[in-house]
This record gives structure tokens, C-alpha cells and sequence, in this order.
């Protein structure tokens, strides 16, 4: 693997995009002692090339690495790109083992006799690493020459003309490597929105790709230009929400595929819960597409990065059942893949989000949902508030007296208190005795509606910026530290929200939300609910489940630190690195709350006793605790 002193040493000159491709072309040659004869493309890379950078990389590439074969050429084409396309394009390096799979599980479907005629395509092919990986396996299996594999086989498209010239460099030094030095070389490499693109103006007689695999790009919703949203539209899967960019391309790579066809993506595995896939996970349901799933959970495939992935084929035959398999990737490598779960679509709510394990798993997630009253529906759960510059309007005083806070950032700052209130971040928190050491200020800019308001009226309590005046008068040294900050607020969210005060906070979210609590993290490796009185005590980072009734968050409290809870945690929400899991609504809302009578509510708060509570518990929601033991 490419050291990230080499791959720094390219990113420096990512932005002339010529200078980087001769460099990785002319030192693959080079360093691997080839010569290119005829081919114009690959003679265009090296013509001119600077001698003394090119010996400069060779010997870092001797020192760091000792070799440069074609995966390291692939990783430098795909990881050196212009810093302007980073966040948007969504391109990533795959490890070359999860390509060489998903290629031979494709492939192995067509028989032997067909492979001279096939089409394969990647439609959002980057750099072309898949159409390499497909070549070579064509090329094993046939022994026909690379120049007839790239005209008839191979076919791909992006939407960065500068990707497809690295695809055409690519194949040509793959072809070039094997002897085949061509003039030039016939190449089905487009470039295109796969969005709004239409093969069959491309392809003569086109019936549809016998393969479509790939890496479809990953860019979050907020990423995506407006012309990009506009596209998202025209597909079934993303016509509603706040879609990802990889979501339609499961749609359009199956819209492109013969009946007889599969599909073989490598993707993350989010779609399988998320609020923003339903369409899709409908559009699955509705076709009963035969789909198969190899999950590797919380396990991390592509180096420096926290994408959590899986492993996706589909077939456009006819199936009532998703096949489905967890795995690490220690055991992938290993090739310890063994036999899939099959799970009835009848048994998959598109709604609330596939659960997808063992039918035994399944029933004990609906005896747990299936009892009482859901968490959602019998406890407000509210998220904290969103400053989006929380290191602008909070902060850990390092004095006080009987007026102000002080506030050490760069300099001291003398902060009025009649304009801070108590915050806390339940991401830190895990008992109620740390409330008092990591409580931190906020800066809060607004006052309250109604003064005499009843706090659980939440209309009542509604909470109204200050008039820009008002605040420069009554907290002159409050505004003066947030007017020093004034570049940085205004250009929070990209300057979108012009309709706000420059110095409100970037969301309106739980700036009225009071009352006792229990608090929670947004993640966590094992169940944390701290119960706090303070009723004006925010938060932020974190969640909160408010209620009237001490008691009640007690007890709701022993039942949520419960085993039985943090095993439907585990087996419904998303995974996360470290063993860790999300505890977003979305995630704890349906875990039902059984009925308890009031000796009951009196043995979950008296019993000191975990384990006796555990017992208790499973007893109540009828589930054998051995049966969940992992």
C-alpha cells in the first residue's frame, strides 16, 4: 500500500492535474524498467516529463514502499484529486481484495461461451479500477487480447472528464504491461452524469449490461449542488427527502441490466435503516429483486475513512427472500464467508427500517416492539441545541464573581451572566454526579415569550432572539466577544440562513425545551441515562427524554440501562467502530415500554441488583436471556 508520504508529496501538486498523471505514469515505467513504443495516449504522459521530480518520487516510492505496481497506480490516480472535488465527488479507494470478489461473484454467473460477448459496465467508474479488475479477469478466462476486451467488454462512465483520461491510462498501461503496446486503443469510456445519462443512445442495439458493478459515489445530502438535487427527482428512489448521492444508482445500474443481469456494488449499509433510503428499500420490496447482502458492520474496509460498508448484489429475477450475512473484514480476508440468513420481504418494514438477522433475532425485536407503548410515542425525546459554532458560544469559565464569567480563548473575555445558561453535552456524560464538573456556559441571546409560562407548555416557552440594540446595551461585553467571532457566525451553514440574527444559533432546535430529564449520547459503548431536576439546564451533543414525573424517569431509566435494551440496541441500530452504537431517535424510538404496576416500578427503583433487574426484565418481555447471549 501507497505510504501517505507519497501520496502527500502528489496531493501538493493535486490541482495541475497533467503534471500529477505524467508523474505516476512516467515513474510506473521507469521504476518498472517498460518501454512504450506506439501508444500516443501513454507517449502523451511522458513527453516532457521533468527528470529530477520524477527521480525525487522514485526514491521516496524505493524508500517507503521498494515496489510500484498497478493497485499503487490506481490509489495515487484515485486519492490524488482536486482539492475542489473532494466533498463532492465521493470518490474513494477500494481495496483491490473487495473489487477481485465482487468481479469473480459477477462473472461467475455467466457461463464460459458468453464471456467473448458480454458488456460490463461501471457508471460511475472514477478512474476505471473495477474495468481493470474486470479485464484482467476477462483477459484469464478467454486469452483474448486487452484491445478486443476494451471495444467489446468494457464500459464506463463518469462525470469528471479528468477521471476517464485516468481510466483510458490506466487500461493503455495495463495493456502495455502484457505486451499489447497499440497505437491506440478503442475504449468505451464516457464522460457523463449517470443522473441524466442514456445508454441506449450510446450503445447500437443495446438490450442492457450483462454486469453492473462499482463503487457509487458517497456524498452526503448537504453536499450536493442544486442542479444534483434537481436530477436526485427523476428517480423513484429519490423523488422525496434529503437523499445521498448513492442511493439513485442502485435504480439506474438496475434499469441498465438485462433481465438475466446482476448487480455487484461495494456501498455503505446505511440504506438498510436510514430515514432517507425508504424509497428505496420500497423499490426493492416491490420488485422483489433477489438481493444479497454482505454486511461488514461496524468493521472499516477503505483506509481513513469512517464509512461503515457492505457488499451488494442483485439479480433482476424474481425472489420473496433478502439474503443477508454479517461479517468483520478480518474474516472476509480469510474467506469465512458462510451461509446467508434469509429473510421474507413480508417480514421487512420499509418505514421504520429493514432488521435484518436471524428469524429467532427477529422475533424477539417484535416481542420487545410489540409490547406496551413505544419510548417515541410515551416520553419526548429531544435532540440538544445546534449553534453549529459551539466553540463560539460555549465555554468552561476559568473564574467568576458575582456578575460575570470569565472566559480564557486566546485572550480573556468578561462575559455577562445575566445572558448565560447552564449547558451540558451528554456525549461526556455517563453518571449524575459529573453534572456539576461538566457543566459548561452558553451564551444564549434570546428571552422567553411568556415570563409566567408553565415549563411543560412548550408553546408557552417560546424563546425569541433579541433586537440587536437591546443586546449591545444590556450585555455590551457579551456582544462585543460575539461580534469579534461576527466572520465566522455569518458564515455558518455557507451563509444560507440570511433570515436569522448573525448572532443566534444556526438551528432554532430545543431552545424551548425544559423540564426533568434523562440524558443520553448520541453513541455509546453501553447504556447511559442520567436523570437530572434541573429544569433550565440545556444540552447539547446528545439527547434528552423529558417528563413531568421523577419517578417515571426513574424507572424508565432502570429499564433503559437494561440488558434487554442495549441487545435491541445492538441489533437494530447502527454500528459504529469500537463496539460503539447510535442512540438517535430514530434508533430508540420504537423499543417498547412494558406496563409495570406500581410494586413493579417499586422493584426496578429498589433493587440495587443488575442482574436481578435483568432477569425481571426478560421475564416481562417473555424472551429467554441465554437465547440472546453474544
Amino acid at each position: 500500500m501507497i505510504s501517505k508520504d507519497i501520496s502527500n508529496f502528489l496531493n501538493e501538486l493535486s490541482d495541475d492535474l497533467l503534471i500529477v498523471n505524467k508523474l505516476i505514469v512516467g515513474s510506473y515505467l521507469q521504476f518498472n524498467k517498460i518501454s512504450v513504443k506506439n501508444n500516443k495516449l501513454i507517449l502523451s504522459c511522458i513527453e516532457g516529463n521533468d527528470v529530477k521530480t520524477i527521480s525525487t518520487f522514485i526514491k521516496l516510492i524505493e524508500f517507503k514502499n521498494g515496489k510500484f505496481d498497478f493497485e499503487d497506480v490506481i490509489h495515487l490516480f484515485e486519492t490524488s484529486i482536486p482539492s475542489k472535488d473532494i466533498s463532492v465527488n465521493g470518490a474513494v479507494y477500494t481495496p483491490n481484495y473487495i473489487k477481485d470478489y465482487i468481479v469473480k461473484e459477477t462473472l461467475c454467473k455467466i457461463k464460459d461461451s458468453n464471456l467473448p460477448t458480454i458488456k460490463v459496465s461501471d457508471i460511475a467508474c472514477g478512474t476505471g479500477a473495477f474495468l481493470y479488475t474486470v479485464a484482467q479477469e476477462i483477459k484469464q478466462k478467454t486469452n483474448r487480447s486487452y484491445f478486443d476486451i476494451f471495444k467489446q467488454n468494457i464500459y464506463g462512465l463518469d462525470i469528471s472528464d479528468y477521471t476517464i483520461t485516468r481510466a483510458k491510462i490506466l487500461l493503455s498501461l495495463l495493456a502495455i504491461t502484457n505486451g499489447e503496446d497499440e497505437k491506440e486503443f478503442e475504449f468505451n469510456l464516457l464522460v457523463g452524469n449517470a443522473l441524466n445519462f442514456d445508454w441506449n443512445n450510446q450503445i447500437n442495439q443495446f438490450k442492457g449490461f450483462d454486469i453492473v458493478i462499482g463503487n457509487p459515489p458517497y456524498v452526503r445530502a448537504k453536499n450536493l449542488s442544486e442542479e444534483t438535487k434537481s436530477l436526485l427527482s427523476n428517480w423513484e428512489v429519490t423523488k422525496t427527502g434529503n437523499p445521498d448521492l448513492y442511493i439513485p444508482f442502485f435504480e439506474i445500474g438496475l434499469k441498465y441490466l438485462k433481465p438475466s443481469g446482476i448487480l455487484g456494488y461495494i456501498t455503505v449499509n446505511t440504506f438498510k435503516r436510514s430515514v432517507n433510503a425508504r424509497n428505496l428499500r420500497e423499490y426493492f420490496k416491490t420488485n422483489l429483486f433477489d438481493l444479497k447482502i454482505l454486511d461488514f458492520g461496524s468493521s472499516q474496509i477503505f483506509a481513513n475513512k469512517s464509512t461503515y460498508t457492505c457488499i451488494v448484489f442483485i439479480a433482476k429475477e424474481k425472489s420473496n427472500e433478502v439474503k443477508y450475512q454479517k461479517i468483520t473484514a478480518k474474516d472476509f480476508l480469510n474467506k469465512k464467508i458462510a451461509n446467508f440468513t434469509r429473510i421474507n420481504y413480508k417480514l421487512l418494514n420499509t418505514k421504520k427500517g429493514w432488521i435484518l438477522n436471524k428469524p429467532d433475532v427477529l422475533e424477539n425485536i417484535n416481542k420487545i416492539e410489540s409490547i406496551g407503548i413505544p419510548l417515541g410515542d410515551k416520553f419526548p425525546i429531544r435532540n440538544g441545541l445546534a449553534t453549529l459554532s459551539n466553540d463560539v458560544f460555549i465555554f468552561k469559565p476559568v473564574n467568576e464573581d458575582e456578575n460575570y464569567f470569565y472566559h480564557q480563548n486566546g485572550k480573556l473575555h468578561k462575559i455577562e451572566k445575566g445572558i448565560c445558561r447552564d449547558v451540558i453535552k451528554p456525549n461526556r456524560l455517563k453518571t449524575e454526579s459529573e453534572i456539576p464538573t461538566l457543566k459548561e456556559q452558553i451564551i444564549f441571546p434570546y428571552y422567553q415569550e411568556n415570563a409566567q409560562a408553565n415549563l411543560f407548555d412548550y408553546k408557552s416557552n417560546k424563546k425569541i432572539a433579541f433586537e440587536e440594540d437591546y443586546f449591545k446595551t444590556n450585555f455590551p461585553n457579551a456582544y462585543k466577544y460575539l461580534e469579534g467571532n461576527k466572520v465566522q457566525l455569518l458564515n455558518r451553514d455557507k451563509g444560507k440562513n440570511a433570515k436569522y440574527k448573525w448572532f443566534e444559533f444556526g438551528r432554532t432546535q430545543a431552545l424551548n425545551d425544559l423540564g426533568k430529564k434523562l440524558l443520553f449520547p448520541y453513541m455509546a459503548g453501553q447504556p447511559y441515562f442520567v436523570y437530572t431536576d434541573q429544569d433550565d439546564l440545556l444540552l447539547y451533543a446528545g439527547y434528552a427524554i423529558y417528563f413531568d414525573s421523577e419517578r417515571e424517569l426513574k424507572v424508565l431509566k432502570r429499564i433503559l440501562e437494561s440488558k434487554l435494551f442495549w441487545y435491541y440496541i445492538k441489533k437494530t441500530s447502527k454500528p459504529y467502530s469500537g463496539n460503539y452504537f447510535a442512540l438517535a431517535k430514530n434508533y430508540v424510538k420504537d423499543f417498547g415500554i412494558c406496563n409495570l404496576n406500581e410494586n413493579e416500578k417499586n422493584y426496578l427503583l429498589e433493587t440495587e441488583s443488575l442482574e436481578d433487574r435483568n432477569d425481571f426484565l426478560f421475564k416481562k418481555y417473555n424472551i429467554n436471556p441465554k437465547a440472546i447471549a453474544d
